[in-house]
């Protein structure tokens, strides 16, 4: 009895040591044998917000038609637009008057009022992935923001389509110039905005504006006399990929050259009665365009065809999953957000 006994209890205490055994190897290893973090190229959820199917982040499609078209400019300007989405800015209470929000607030930020400038704040939430806009904007330097006109809150995770440009209620914040961009040796990656002189070039057409606006001036009926009925809010303008680029030797020229013929450029705004055109660029970003107002660059703004296949479901002249003439967005750090493969 006491042999049979003594491996009856070496039997348990084999079978007790080998449970423990995995156990302890699963405790040890078991969160090795998840899903491994994303470690491969990404963009940031604040420089480079937005899906990667927004408009903002889609290039041109190969199958984007091109038709002619003159803006009729005769100098070229940059419409500045408030940027304040560093979670690392201080929080302060943003007033208009239907409202308060906290945001971020970039010290060195300010705005008197005096137009219309459109300015986009990160929400102070919990998951800090959400803007808020208004216009116009007074604000000194460290102090609260406010705003006479604000717009509902946008996820930077979402289409991005909504914002405070108010010829078209675009965004305020996709397609725009942001301070850094210019200056990197890397190509620009996303779509442009511009403006464009509306009483020589927008048309009433289709109640003044095609998607993606929103809509078009409120005083649209008396301002647009553009002849062409495809030109308006909205509006994708591109240069043909066989374009001839030889003639630009000033590099922020070539850089805005590149991208629209690669992503194109929505028009957003209009500029007033003057025969003139503007590029949509953060406040600080200044420096890093000197030749705005260059022979060049209005040359560039005449050469601009619009490209007449750019549709809800065709946007950027293309359904998705159809060649692009250049790569689509990467995943945001989290490995989220990513184009899939052929985009």
């Amino acid at each position: 009895m006491t042999g049979a006994r003594t491996r009856v209890l070496l039997a348990v205490l084999t079978a007790a040591m080998a449970i423990a055994g995995v156990l302890v190897a699963t405790s040890l290893g078991g969160a090795g044998s998840g899903p491994e973090p994303y470690r491969g190229p990404s963009r940031d959820l604040y420089t480079h917000p937005f899906a990667w199917d927004s408009v903002w982040n889609l290039p041109l499609a190969q199958s984007a038609q091109f038709a002619p078209f003159n803006t009729q400019a005769r100098d070229v300007y940059l419409d500045i637009e408030n940027i304040s989405v560093d979670p690392a800015f201080p929080v302060r209470e943003a007033v208009w008057p239907r409202g308060r929000v906290d945001v971020h607030v970039d010290p060195g930020l300010s705005a008197d009022g005096s137009y219309n400038n459109c300015s986009t704040f990160l929400a102070d939430t919990p998951d800090g992935e959400t803007v808020v806009a208004g216009q116009p904007l007074r604000l000194r330097p460290g102090g609260d923001p406010s705003y006479d006109f604000s717009f509902p809150a946008v996820p930077l995770r979402g289409d991005g389509r909504l914002g405070c440009h108010g010829g078209s209620n675009l965004s305020g914040i996709g397609g725009s110039i942001r301070v850094g961009e210019m200056s990197k040796p890397e190509p620009l990656r996303h779509p442009l905005k511009i403006n464009l002189n509306c009483e020589l070039s927008c048309s009433t057409a289709q109640e003044g504006f095609r998607w993606p606006a929103f809509k078009a001036d409120g005083a649209f009926r008396d301002v647009y006399r553009g002849p062409d009925p495809r030109v308006h809010m909205g509006t994708l303008m591109g240069l043909p990929p066989d374009v001839d680029l030889s003639w630009i030797t000033e590099p922020d020229t070539r850089k805005i050259a590149e991208a629209f013929r690669d992503y194109g450029a929505y028009v957003v705004d209009e500029t007033g009665g003057e025969p003139s055109n503007a590029l949509n660029a953060q406040a600080g970003a200044q420096n890093e365009i000197p030749n705005i107002d260059s022979r060049q660059m209005v040359r560039l703004f005449t050469s601009l065809s619009i490209v007449t296949n750019s549709t809800e479901a065709t946007p950027g002249g293309g359904a998705l999953g159809t060649p692009r003439r250049a790569p689509c967005a990467l995943p945001f750090p989290d490995g989220t957000g990513g184009a899939p493969p052929g985009c």
